[in-house]
């Protein structure tokens, strides 16, 4: 995987609902395909931080499961999963390399601390997290 594109609704439901969870970190699931190193987000599934906090996110595993049964029956794989840090850097902190979902699947880190919304995607399987590039356009 070299880049994760967003299709610009899903870019602007990622990012509306970052800015609204905050204080608290938002987490969710970006579905679609995959083209050789293309990862092409169309879809957002939102999901429900349980911990309800500000520095760290774990899925409400039933709306986890919800999720992944949607993505499933739209036809689309998850790519990334999503999380927002209200007052940090849209960089990996030691918790997200802890946490990390599943190889091939990339991370998108949305920091709303500064206003705007501003994201980067990461792969954080590799020996040391790599940037991937990211791309916000398209109709999806």
């Amino acid at each position: 995987m070299a880049k994760l594109r967003l299709a610009a609704p899903v870019w602007a439901e990622v990012s509306a609902r970052a800015l609204a969870e905050a204080p608290l970190e938002c987490c969710g699931l970006l579905a679609g395909t995959r083209a050789g190193g293309v990862l092409e987000a169309v879809a957002a599934l939102p999901l429900v931080n349980q911990l309800a906090s500000p520095t760290r996110f774990i899925s409400e595993p039933a709306g986890l499961f919800k999720a992944l049964r949607r993505a499933r029956e739209m036809g689309l794989e998850v790519l990334a999963v999503y999380h927002s840090h209200p007052d940090g850097p849209p960089a990996p902190s030691a918790t997200d390399l802890e946490w990390r979902w599943a190889p091939g699947v990339a991370d998108l880190i949305v920091a709303v601390g500064g206003g705007a919304p501003q994201a980067r995607a990461w792969d954080l399987h590799a020996a040391l997290p790599r940037e991937l590039a990211l791309e916000v356009g398209g109709p999806g």
